[in-house]
């Protein structure tokens, strides 16, 4: 791999937020401390009133946008817009990279042209009262593209931690904004089912914070239900145009998704709303509950990866103080 940096793309780092609080600094200084010589990172404020941003001061390599926006994938795809390196990546504001992370990535597309997407593995933490970190899971991601389909579905999409090429995006398209919290999952699906090559580095390399005020990694699971149906309509989207052998997956899914909306709805109070969703994923797959056994073993192989890859990276490793 090369190690010239004038051979090396330019890398946008692109950070949505809204009232982000102190984390937002956490966020940027990682970026920052990568030891890499072409690197833009844009932060795409929608005008947030918490005072947070005050603390961040424009530089040669940070652009701070602060105008209204339709949330945060609309945020992602103004920010597209604005980009100019050759390589994207997206940092949540309450998120972090590791050191070097971003040499690596870097060095994986400048040795391989042809290469679309790169990963690395992502580790989910909660602080602790005392201060330090607690290890919720670590995933490495590095499965081979037949069980790629199934992580997507049925675990977590790490798409923080993948990194893209700029072609993808002209190739594919943006997010869709009528996604409010998977229109990242949608995205990823859509180059699941492609021919993009990619790559998976052997390292772990981002951070997601699970704290209170997370929308997606919070200890409620307060939107579990909105994600739940916005899975559902993606997956039998998916099903209906997917390729014979990917069909029976998607469906799988579709059946997961629903049957969990169903359960959640009804623990909450709202009948109504479990009987809607399931004449809906009736009328859409009249055979939508003898999917379930196949969702079922999908979902114990992605936990059981899960489980591997957590154990893995707990080994000897300390998540106290600021690192990690």
């Amino acid at each position: 791999m090369t190690d010239s940096a004038d051979d090396l793309p330019t890398i946008t780092i692109l950070t949505p937020c809204l009232n982000p609080g102190p984390h937002i600094v956490t966020a940027v200084d990682s970026v920052r401390r990568q030891n890499y010589p072409k690197i833009e990172h844009i932060v795409l404020d929608a005008v947030s009133s918490d005072g947070s941003l005050a603390a961040l001061k424009e530089s040669d390599g940070l652009r701070i946008v602060s105008e209204p926006d339709n949330g945060s994938h609309d945020a992602m795809n103004k920010g597209l817009r604005l980009a100019r390196g050759e390589i994207i990546g997206f940092l949540n504001a309450d998120d972090f990279y590791a050191d070097g992370v971003l040499a690596e990535v870097g060095r994986a597309f400048a040795a391989d042209p042809a290469l679309d997407v790169v990963a690395v593995g992502t580790v989910v933490f909660e602080e602790r009262p005392d201060g330090g970190r607690r290890l919720l899971v670590a995933r490495d991601h590095r499965t081979g593209d037949s069980f790629w389909l199934s992580e997507l579905a049925f675990g977590a999409s790490g798409f923080n931690g993948r990194f893209f090429r700029r072609r993808v995006f002209e190739r594919f398209g943006n997010f869709e904004v009528a996604f409010d919290f998977s229109a990242d999952r949608d995205f990823l699906n859509r180059l699941a089912v492609s021919d993009t090559k990619r790559l998976t580095l052997p390292r772990f390399g981002y951070f997601y914070r699970a704290h209170a005020r997370s929308r997606t990694l919070n200890a409620d699971k307060r939107n579990a239900e909105a994600f739940a149906d916005e899975h559902r309509i993606q997956a039998m989207a998916f099903a209906r145009r997917a390729r014979a052998s990917e069909r029976p997956l998607f469906l799988a899914w579709h059946a997961f998704s629903g049957a969990k909306q169903c359960y959640l709805a009804t623990k909450r109070g709202r009948p109504d709303t479990a009987l809607r969703v399931a004449l809906k994923m009736t009328q859409d797959d009249p055979l939508w509950l003898f999917r379930l056994p196949l969702a079922l073993r999908e979902r114990r192989a992605v936990r059981s990866a899960e489980e591997a890859s957590t154990a893995n990276y707990g080994s000897g490793r300390q998540l106290d103080g600021t690192t990690i």
